[in-house]
């Protein structure tokens, strides 16, 4: 049921605001960063190393689609260390600043398994609303489903009259149009409400409200009603009595048990608390160019398990607030096609929808 998010041009508010907002660095387009091959312990970095069809002898470009710092940066970057650690490659990670310009530089590469980067949501986002050009299905291989991005945190100011999700949904019914939500105009935020809103019935307005420390900054000043933001920095916020949380948001059968640390109950996720079908999912993808060999394809899938089971990579990836894992090449392309399924259904109840 399509339900209408209404769109309110706030970024003057914002500026005039928020002059104290933190925002994060600006980062550097092609920064780059090269990691060793060290030899394995126990034996030779060989230069065939048959079997895991990553390229030997050549240095492996991992593009970051986003600045240094980021949860998709950190992700590439303890992959980037597992590759050179389990199998002695050699590998460069690379910041974009731009995400459209990253996942360009990808699939514009030889399909030659040198240049691959780890992808969310946000490459089908842009490409189902018609901000980008590069096709998340024909224009890159899939190589592997890796972790689940985890868990969004739903915040409301510290004053909020509701406590839990139930009771923000009843606020929003009782007072339809009423509320803001701060999100950026086009991305994974924009779609997860888009979700909550056709799920449950509620009207929400959006504001645009990009980056995670305005959201906080918004929230902490009662400018917004309710935005995502991470675990990390819900709980530090709730602590100094800056916001509460109503609730977390993750893919189906995800429970707040599955975080690394214990979460307080007021962070169940919405599917905990009752609402069913409150679920999105995120999940990072290994992609190279389109055209990549099938059998090198194959082995790399194989080769990323050892990485993703590794215990260091394991706990680097969980201690980011995502939920490790690998899948192998069905099961990567059944989650792959879900999910991508489930952003058209979204951009087409926001009227977003441009093209599949």
């Amino acid at each position: 049921m399509k339900k209408r998010m209404n769109v309110l041009l706030a970024g003057a508010l914002a500026v005039a605001m928020l002059g104290t907002a933190a925002c994060g660095g600006s980062g550097s387009q092609g920064a780059s960063e090269t990691a060793g091959g060290e030899v394995p312990a126990g034996g030779e970095a060989s230069a065939d190393m048959d079997g895991i069809g990553f390229p030997k002898g050549e240095t492996i470009t991992l593009v970051v689609p986003g600045k240094a710092g980021g949860g998709s940066d950190l992700g590439i970057r303890y992959y980037s260390e597992g590759l050179n650690r389990l199998y002695g490659l050699k590998t460069t990670v690379t910041n974009y600043d731009s995400n459209t310009v990253g996942h360009q530089t990808v699939a514009s590469s030889k399909a030659d398994g040198t240049t691959l980067t780890v992808a969310t949501s946000a490459l089908n986002i842009q490409y189902i609303t018609g901000n980008a050009e590069v096709n998340p299905i024909k224009d890159f291989t899939l190589i592997a489903c890796l972790q689940d991005n985890g868990f969004s945190t739903l915040a409301v100011p510290a004053d909020a009259p509701y406590d839990d999700f139930t009771g923000f949904v009843e606020y929003a019914k009782a007072h339809p149009g009423e509320l803001n939500a701060g999100m950026p105009a086009a991305g994974a935020n924009t779609f997860l409400f888009g979700m909550i809103t056709g799920t449950t019935g509620i009207e929400l307005n959006a504001v645009e409200c990009a980056s995670e420390s305005d959201r906080l900054t918004n929230l902490a000043g009662g400018f917004i009603d309710i935005g995502v933001v991470g675990v990390g920095n819900a709980l530090e916020y709730e602590k100094a009595g800056k916001l509460k949380v109503i609730g977390t948001v993750s893919s189906d059968g995800t429970t707040i048990s599955q975080y690394p640390e214990a979460l307080p109950d007021n962070y169940k996720t919405l599917q905990e608390q009752g609402f069913n079908d409150c679920v999105l999912s995120v999940y990072h993808y290994l992609l190279g160019p389109a055209g990549m060999d099938e059998t090198m394809v194959a082995q790399m899938n194989a080769a990323m398990k050892a990485v993703v089971e590794d215990e260091t990579v394991n706990a680097g990836i969980a201690g980011i607030g995502n939920i490790p894992g690998w899948h192998d090449m069905e099961e990567s392309r059944e989650i792959r096609d879900g999910e991508y399924a489930q952003f058209v259904q979204i951009a087409k109840d926001l009227d977003m929808y441009v093209q599949e």
